[in-house]
C-alpha cells in the first residue's frame, strides 16, 4: 500500500490552487495553473489608438505582452489614487498554452489558496452586476466570498471589445 502523503491526499481529493487578487473591492480566484507569474507594474507602452481596455505592452524577457484592465469589461471605475502600486497578472490566453500570454491589471494579489472541488459552489445568476459572466463561482473564505473567474470568457469580451482575438 503506498505511503499517504501529503501530494498523494491532495491528487485524491483534487484540491486546486487559485491565485487570490483584489479589485475594485472585490476578492477573486483564478486557477494557478493558469497564471505565470504576477508582477508589480513596469513601464506599460502605450498603444495609440487601442481600445480603452488595453493598457498598452510591457516587454516581458524579450516577449511583447498585451496588459488588460479588468475594469473596464467588469464595468468598474478607474481608481484615481490607488492605495498601493497594481499588480499585473501574467496569464495563459489559452489552457496549456504558454506561448499565448496576457497581462491582466489588477488593484493586488493577496494570496495563494487551496480549495478542493466541493468547496466551489455555483455562482448565482442574479446580484453580481456586471461581473456576472465573468464569474463560474463562489468560494467560502473566512467571513467573505471569493469570485471564482472564468477567465475565458475574460479573453472572449477583451477579444469583441477589440475586434480580434487576445
Amino acid at each position: 500500500m503506498p505511503e499517504m502523503t501529503p501530494e498523494n491526499d491532495r491528487e485524491r481529493d483534487g484540491a486546486r490552487s487559485y491565485v487570490v487578487f483584489r479589485l475594485g473591492g472585490e476578492a477573486y480566484a483564478l486557477e494557478v495553473l493558469r497564471v505565470q507569474e504576477v508582477l508589480d507594474v513596469l513601464a506599460i507602452t502605450e498603444v495609440p489608438g487601442a481600445s480603452r481596455s488595453l493598457l498598452g505592452v510591457i516587454n516581458l524577457r524579450g516577449h511583447v505582452v498585451p496588459v488588460y484592465d479588468l475594469r473596464i469589461p467588469f464595468g468598474l471605475p478607474e481608481d484615481p489614487k490607488p492605495a498601493r502600486a497594481p499588480s499585473v497578472l501574467i496569464v495563459e490566453a489559452e489552457e496549456g498554452n504558454d506561448s499565448e500570454v496576457t497581462g491582466l491589471l489588477v488593484d493586488r494579489v493577496s494570496d495563494v489558496l487551496e480549495f478542493s472541488p466541493e468547496q466551489v459552489q455555483p455562482a448565482p445568476q442574479l446580484g453580481l452586476g456586471k461581473t456576472t459572466p465573468f464569474v463560474r463561482g463562489l468560494i467560502r473564505h473566512q467571513d467573505a466570498f471569493l469570485l471564482v473567474l472564468d477567465v475565458d470568457r475574460v479573453f472572449s469580451v477583451l477579444a469583441s471589445i477589440n475586434g480580434e482575438g487576445v
